[in-house]
C-alpha cells in the first residue's frame, strides 16, 4: 500500500506596508541619488566635498529628526532648495559639525493656513570656515564681553583692542556687554570689529522667527550667536573668494529668516517678508526633476541670484 506524499506548502510572500514617514524617507533617498550624478557634483566642485558624503550626511540628518522629516513630507520644495544652497557655498547640513543647519520651522502660507517648511541656517563654525577657506585669511576668532571685564578698543590711525576676562565675576547672559571678533591675513595684519549689546539685539530682532539661542545660559552656552552677530559685521570688511563673498550674502540674508522654494519650473526662490519682489536672472538649478505636487509654497518669491554660476 503506498503511502500519500504530503504536499510541501510554499511560504508566502510577506508584503512589508511602509509607514508615510519611511516611504517620504525612500523617495528623498531615490532624488537625492538622481542629484548626485549631475547637479551635487556641479555644486561641489570647488569645496573637496563628494557628492556620496553629502547626500549620507543630509539622510542622517532627515532620519533622526522627526520635525525635518515632517518639514520635508509637507514642503518637500524647501528641502531640496535648502540643501542645495549648502551645497553651493560647500557647507554640508550636519548638527553634528554645526556649520550649515536645516531648521523646520511652522510657516504661515497667504491663505493663512501654516505649513512645516524647512529653512537653512548657517553657524557660527560654518562662517568660520568659509572665511578662512579662501586662503587671504589665517586665523579667526570671536568673543564675548561680560560686565567686570577689562575692555578697551581705540579706532583710528592704530586702532587697537584690549580684552581681560574677569573670571571671579557672573559670566551669565544678562552680563553680556560687547562681543568682537578679529582675524589676521596672511601678510600678518589684524582686523577686528566690536558691536554692542543692543546691536545684537537689534540683529536678534530683525529675524521674523524667534531665536532662543540668543543670551541664553541654557541653551546658548557657547554664545554662538552672539559671536555670529560680531563675525558677520568684520566679514563685510575682510577679503573673501567669489564663494567666501555669496556665502557671506547669503547668510545676512537667511538670518533675515529668508526661505527657499522650488517654483514650478524648478527654479530656486528666495521667499522673503512676503513681500513680492521679481528678478528675471536665470537659475543654475533650471534642469531640476519637478518637485512633488503642492511642493511650492503659496507665498511670493523671487529668482535667488546667489545661487547662480
Amino acid at each position: 500500500m503506498s503511502k500519500e506524499v504530503a504536499k510541501t506548502e510554499q511560504p508566502k510572500e510577506v508584503v512589508r506596508t511602509l509607514t508615510p514617514q519611511q516611504q517620504a524617507i525612500q523617495n528623498f533617498k531615490k532624488q537625492l541619488q538622481s542629484y548626485e550624478k549631475e547637479l551635487l557634483p556641479k555644486l561641489l566642485k570647488s569645496h573637496n566635498i563628494t557628492p556620496e558624503q553629502f547626500v549620507e550626511t543630509v539622510l542622517m540628518e532627515i532620519k533622526k529628526d522627526d520635525k525635518l522629516l515632517q518639514a520635508f513630507i509637507e514642503n518637500p520644495a524647501s528641502m531640496y532648495a535648502s540643501i542645495f544652497a549648502g551645497a553651493k557655498i560647500g557647507l554640508t547640513p550636519s548638527g553634528d559639525t554645526g556649520e550649515f543647519y536645516l531648521i523646520p520651522r511652522n510657516v504661515k502660507q497667504s491663505n493663512g493656513q501654516y505649513k512645516a517648511t524647512v529653512t537653512p541656517l548657517v553657524g557660527y563654525k560654518g562662517l568660520v570656515t568659509i572665511l578662512l577657506r579662501s586662503g587671504d585669511i589665517t586665523k579667526i576668532d570671536a568673543q564675548i564681553v561680560y560686565d567686570g571685564d577689562e575692555f578697551e578698543v581705540t579706532y583710528g590711525l592704530e586702532p587697537k583692542l584690549h580684552h581681560k576676562p574677569n573670571f571671579d565675576v557672573k559670566r551669565t547672559a544678562d552680563k553680556i556687554t560687547f562681543a568682537y571678533a578679529w582675524a589676521k591675513n596672511k601678510n600678518g595684519e589684524f582686523h577686528f570689529g566690536v558691536i554692542t549689546r543692543s546691536e545684537i539685539e537689534a540683529i536678534r530682532d530683525m529675524g521674523k522667527y524667534t531665536n532662543d539661542l540668543y543670551f541664553n545660559d541654557k541653551m546658548g552656552i557657547n554664545r554662538w550667536m552672539e559671536k555670529k552677530a560680531a563675525l558677520i559685521q568684520l566679514s563685510k570688511l575682510l577679503p573673501k573668494d567669489y564663494y567666501s563673498n555669496n556665502a557671506v550674502s547669503l547668510i545676512s540674508r537667511l538670518d533675515g529668516s529668508t526661505m527657499f522654494t522650488l517654483d514650478n519650473d524648478n527654479n530656486v526662490r528666495v521667499i522673503e517678508n512676503n513681500t513680492p519682489t521679481y528678478q528675471t536672472k536665470k537659475s543654475i538649478y533650471g534642469s531640476l526633476q519637478k518637485p512633488t505636487e503642492n511642493a511650492v509654497s503659496e507665498q511670493t518669491d523671487e529668482i535667488l541670484p546667489l545661487l547662480e554660476d
